[in-house]
């Protein structure tokens, strides 16, 4: 891959975060009145779902159609941060107000969603990997 496409994808990864991140906090807030730290697992759900379609599309955008097992990586990878982040969550709820939690699990979920999205999920298919 050329060098201007990676320099571009921390970026990219970060712009679609931020989309990911409002999408997930709207729906957290016009939920979690109705259906308390519940609320934490459909913004999650809402904000991956944006996550998936302008990752695949366009951070780690290659030639490639879709690999094998991708998708089932991808929801592993976030079925795992949203359980953690809403274990956080509920934790942290119980010493400072649910917005001062829901700020502080987003942080590190979204940096270990960056990591394991990068080696795992969108790795690049064995036909793109140079030979060392």
């Amino acid at each position: 891959m050329p060098q201007n496409k990676m320099s571009a994808r921390p970026l990219r990864f970060a712009i679609v975060g931020v989309s990911n991140t409002l999408v997930d906090f709207i729906v957290f807030f016009l939920l979690e009145g109705l259906i308390g730290p519940i609320a934490q697992i459909a913004g999650y759900a809402a904000g991956t779902a944006n996550s998936y379609y302008w990752n695949r599309r366009w951070t780690f955008k290659t030639d490639q159609p879709k690999q094998k097992g991708e998708l089932t990586r991808f929801l592993i990878v976030n079925l795992t941060v949203a359980l953690l982040t809403t274990a956080l969550l509920t934790l942290l709820n119980l010493f400072m107000p649910v917005w001062a939690a829901k700020v502080l699990v987003t942080v590190p979920g979204m940096a270990l969603n960056y990591l394991l999205s990068k080696v795992w999920v969108f790795r690049p298919a064995a036909s793109e990997t140079p030979n060392r």
